[in-house]
């Protein structure tokens, strides 16, 4: 596992190129493979089926069912994989209770409804969800917005431990010591092109910028 992260500016095509990975929008070429098997989404469903999972930028609109209790929404994705019509309601309420402790999600109860969560609380809510489908490549657009300090901390440390375990992690940002800080590679986007990947000690504030802004010229062969 490691943590790819994608900078840019805004309008970039960050954003873009996830819903694409994702099978929300359609592309023009272009294929995802992962441990050497071809595994493109042709719609989120099958992402879903595939093992992949993304945190949207927008939780409250798209990640979460807000006036629904967090044992719904953890239970919701994997309902949806597995085709069953019918739920082991106190066994889902188990394992819902021992995922909400792993990612230390901060409620007295996994029947109490979202809305009244934290947004760093809200957004461990949406990550219990695709682990409990058994995603292995994560999608976090913009994890860390509108979340304390504190609560960045937690998500920081959760992101790192799912890549030491094995997962892919794609971190999308646009703070690029976020970006610096997190993640093994850095891909950036410029004008809906990935335009270079950085490593190890290139990965620096001034080419995260020079490159988003055009001053270096260099588009990664396809």
């Amino acid at each position: 596992g490691e943590i790819f992260g994608l900078g840019g500016l805004v309008g970039s095509g960050r954003t873009e190129l996830a819903r694409m990975i994702f099978g929300l929008d359609e592309k023009d070429s272009g294929r995802l493979i992962y441990c050497g098997k071809d595994i493109t989404p042709k719609s989120p469903y099958d992402a879903i089926q595939k093992g992949i999972g993304y945190l949207t930028e927008d939780r409250k609109e798209d990640g979460l069912l807000l006036e629904r209790p967090i044992l719904e929404n953890v239970s919701l994705v994997r309902l949806a994989k597995s085709n069953r019509f019918f739920l082991n309601l106190l066994q889902e309420k188990i394992e819902t209770k021992e995922m909400s402790d792993k990612i230390q999600i901060k409620t007295p109860s996994i029947e109490n409804i979202v809305l009244t969560l934290s947004g760093g609380n809200q957004q461990k809510v949406i990550l219990a969800k695709w682990l409990f489908a058994g995603a292995e490549i994560l999608i976090f657009d913009e994890p860390t917005v509108g979340i304390d300090v504190g609560a960045k901390g937690e998500i920081y440390r959760m992101i790192e431990q799912l890549a030491s375990e094995g997962k892919v992690i794609i971190m999308i940002s646009s703070d690029n010591p976020e970006l610096i800080t997190m993640c093994d590679r850095v891909g950036i986007m410029r004008n809906g092109k990935l335009v270079t990947i950085l490593e190890n000690e290139n990965i620096n504030e001034e080419n995260i910028l020079r490159y988003s802004m055009g001053v270096i010229e260099e588009e990664v062969q396809k």
